[in-house]
């Protein structure tokens, strides 16, 4: 394992002083660098209070917008407090040379009223215009924009649409990246750092059981019996310190499996954190990470109704996913960093 650890390392390294060269020379002979140039995305990184933030001005649906900033590393932008509300608007000034409009992280589109941000940090802070949220006078708006109408003093706006309607109105986008600068050598070299740590103390075991959370993959997992809607349960998470558990490989699946049949002594289905209410068929996870495993059962997701919108496992006699009406009550899986 040492030795794949070093592998890894010198990819990384290779990987990541490559990259800057390419991007430093473009950027020396005035052209934009070709990943810049394939994402049709201009402007600079802004720090503020420990992540980087990026005005995009490419028109995009909420649902697009928030898969473009994964593929950048990132997510939509959540806001904490008026500070970084007020840093963000004089981010979109600066690169736009107005107040426009712009989609934040925050939906609620599980839940009517269950405000939640896209990467899975738990939603605080809020500065709605006068009578926001409104949900369209029950039309079904359920995203966030941000700088409505251009009022630079009305914080987050709402401009919450039920997914076709979002799919219909577009507007530029937040993102945030934690990792985006020209120091991306020294972070290789910290990440390098952890896996040779990690490597040699030897997690030998995918699984291991600290108190009531079971650690599965350097994470730590809990089930939680109590039957309720997937926003109550993400929220529950959220209060433990986590988000609904996100799944990404086969192995993940069966360790958490486990975990339920041991809680519950059956395999029970149960909430894990897969969506989307904010546009048909474009699924995220509630922690903000990549939604890319699926173990699907045949025939799902098949919207059913069309409304079914949040993640099930355990289903049928295959236990696999199936989505299903998030107002649904299931007990649910959390999970949080170790």
């Amino acid at each position: 394992m040492l030795a794949v650890s070093a592998l890894v390392c010198a990819m990384m390294a290779l990987t990541t002083a490559t990259a800057l060269a390419e991007v430093k020379a473009a950027e020396d002979q005035g052209e934009e660098p070709d990943l810049v140039k394939r994402l049709c995305f201009h402007g600079h990184w802004s720090h503020f209070n420990g992540r980087y933030f990026r005005y995009f001005p490419t028109c995009r649906t909420w649902a697009q917008a928030e898969k473009a900033c994964q593929s950048v590393g990132g997510n939509l932008a959540s806001v904490h407090n008026i500070e970084e509300y007020h840093a963000i608007q004089r981010l979109i000034l600066s690169s736009s040379h107005a107040q426009k409009e712009a989609w934040v992280g925050g939906f609620d589109a599980p839940e009517d009223g269950v405000w939640l941000w896209s990467d899975g940090s738990r939603f605080v802070y809020t500065n709605w215009c006068r009578g926001e949220p409104n949900n369209g006078a029950g039309t079904g708006q359920h995203c966030v924009q941000i700088n409505y109408s251009g009022k630079s003093n009305c914080g987050l706006t709402l401009r919450r649409e039920v997914k076709q309607v979002c799919y219909k109105f577009f507007f530029p986008i937040i993102v945030i990246i934690i990792i985006r600068n020209m120091k991306m050598l020294a972070v290789s070299a910290l990440v390098c750092a952890m896996l040779a740590l990690t490597t040699a103390t030897g997690e030998r075991h995918l699984v291991k059981r600290t108190n009531d959370w079971v650690k599965i993959n350097g994470r730590l997992f809990r089930y939680f019996p109590t039957s309720v809607t997937w926003a109550e349960a993400e929220k529950n998470c959220q209060s433990a310190g986590g988000n609904l558990g996100a799944v990404h490989s086969v192995d993940e699946y069966h360790a958490v499996q486990s975990l339920i049949l041991r809680s519950s002594h059956a395999h029970t289905p149960a909430w894990i954190g897969g969506t989307d209410a904010h546009h048909e068929g474009d699924w995220i996870w509630s922690d903000g990470s990549r939604f890319t495993y699926t173990d699907w059962c045949r025939g799902e997701p098949n919207n059913a109704g069309w409304s079914q919108h949040c993640l099930q496992m355990n289903y049928g006699s295959a236990k696999c996913w199936d989505d299903v009406s998030c107002s649904t009550s299931l007990p649910y899986v959390c999970a949080k960093r170790n």
